[in-house]
């Protein structure tokens, strides 16, 4: 909480009380205006009274308010006022509301310094202006204008609608509501606050944590925080925080990071380095890099993991479709709860991949893998020479008797290759393990009596 003084009437020491970072700079940008106007001498300061208000000069007018009441403005000279006390001991003790109408000021523009303990209600016009509500449950009612606003308020629970312009919108701690126009919108969210914007195009950063924001097409959100609630329309583009929740219902969306999020999506969206989120998605989900334990259903999906994830896709149709690519270090995959199809390719690092009901493709890369054809016949299992070496185990390669194991450019239909990797395959424990050319060990567990007819080969 900081005091900014201006010059009143008669020179008198005029005291505005703010609170809040951003309310405290825009002080001190108006404070230093104010001074270097009235130094120059191109400044008049006078009281406002309670009623309508018109004055007349060669300069600049600078208004002050010390007492409550309704106020309103209709000259074209005013363009700075002061809402606070008149003070010997640089105390602001304003603690009466005010009520300023500035719709029918001729003004271009208005910047409004506030103070009231009791809080300030301002209607704007059609000028551009900046309004400072410093303490106080302050409301800026920009419903009716189409200026472009720059609007700060401290830790009081405020009220802000926003013009049809382009407003700058900075909300304190405290439980504030904003309702954001139709023009071009920025919001900085201190407290636990309810956004609504879906009528413009609006970028809010979340800094309070437990906040709710409704936005339409082409919003952008940075959550900062968590526990927050955020819905967008077509091209919502959300930096993700941590345990919020976010809802898209446009075409295409794309959340960036967060960890232990939900995320929906009524058609398709993208997911980039998420941690541990839960994603569901009616259509198509392409999801980069992303790790920790992670759900996902979807229509159809396109996933890129990374080291450390440990992925379930769960629900979707017999007809979905997840296309899975792993990347470096441990990976875990299961579609052991999904209805679709997963066609899985291990990357570099050590993979577990279990598939589902579905006649899966489960492709082993260079690093371990232990594959999993699950519930569903007729999976395929596959490694290419050139992209595999590893060490490999299938576990349920027995379990369907329309399984089979893919090797490609291995020359193994060639000069009876596939017959004399059978020759030398090793039977220990009830499992069978065989070598290939590039020093892949492929065990099949359970299995004893591997023949030709359980391979292709290309």
């Amino acid at each position: 909480m900081a005091i900014t003084t201006v010059v009143g009437a008669s020179g008198q020491t005029f005291a505005v009380t703010v609170t809040g970072g951003q309310t405290q700079l825009l002080a001190q940008q108006y404070q230093a205006a104010v001074s270097t106007l009235h130094n120059s001498g191109n400044l008049d300061s006078y009281d406002l009274a309670p009623g309508s208000n018109a004055t007349s000069g060669s300069y600049v007018g600078h208004g002050l308010i010390s007492e409550g009441g309704q106020f309103s403005l209709t000259d074209s000279t005013t363009q700075y006022i002061s809402i606070g006390s008149y003070s010997t001991t640089g105390q602001d003790t304003l603690n009466s509301a005010v009520s300023l109408d500035l719709s029918g000021s001729a003004a271009k523009n208005v910047s409004i310094l506030a103070g009231d303990w009791a809080g300030v209600s301002l209607t704007a016009g059609n000028q551009d202006g900046t309004f400072i509500g410093g303490v106080g449950d302050n409301t800026f009612n920009g419903g009716s204008s189409s200026g472009n606003w720059t609007i700060a308020t401290g830790d009081g629970n405020d009220t802000i609608t926003g013009t049809s312009g382009n407003d700058t919108i900075s909300a304190g701690l405290g439980n504030n509501k904003i309702v954001l126009g139709s023009g071009t919108n920025v919001v900085r969210s201190e407290g636990q606050d309810t956004i609504d914007g879906t009528s413009g195009t609006d970028t809010v950063t979340l800094l309070g944590g437990s906040s709710v924001v409704t936005l339409g097409a082409n919003g952008t959100v940075y959550d900062t925080t968590s526990h927050n609630t955020v819905s967008g329309g077509n091209n919502t583009f959300i930096t993700g925080g941590s345990s919020s929740t976010y809802f898209s219902t446009g075409a295409m969306s794309t959340v960036s990071g967060g960890m232990n999020d939900t995320i929906s999506a009524s058609t398709d969206i993208w997911q980039i380095r998420g941690t541990s989120n839960s994603i569901t998605a009616s259509g198509a989900l392409t999801f980069l890099n992303g790790t920790g334990a992670t759900t996902v259903s979807a229509g159809t999906s396109t996933l890129f993991g990374a080291s450390g994830l440990d992925l379930m896709l769960v629900g979707g149709s017999a007809s979905s479709t997840n296309l899975y690519v792993g990347g470096d270090g441990s990976e875990t995959v299961s579609a052991a709860s999904s209805n679709g199809t997963l066609h899985a390719f291990a990357g570099t690092g050590d993979e577990t991949i279990t598939g589902g009901s579905g006649a899966d493709t489960l492709v082993g890369g260079s690093g371990s893998a232990t594959l999993t054809g699950g519930s569903g016949a007729a999976n395929l299992f596959a490694l290419t020479k050139g992209a595999a070496g590893g060490d490999y185990t299938i576990t349920d390669f027995g379990s369907a008797a329309g399984n089979l194991m893919a090797l490609y450019q291995y020359g193994l239909q060639n000069d009876n290759g596939l017959a004399s990797v059978l020759a030398n395959a090793t039977v220990a424990g009830g499992n069978t393990t065989i070598e290939l050319s590039d020093n892949s060990k492929i065990t099949f567990v359970g299995v004893t009596d591997l023949n030709a007819s359980n391979f292709t080969l290309s």
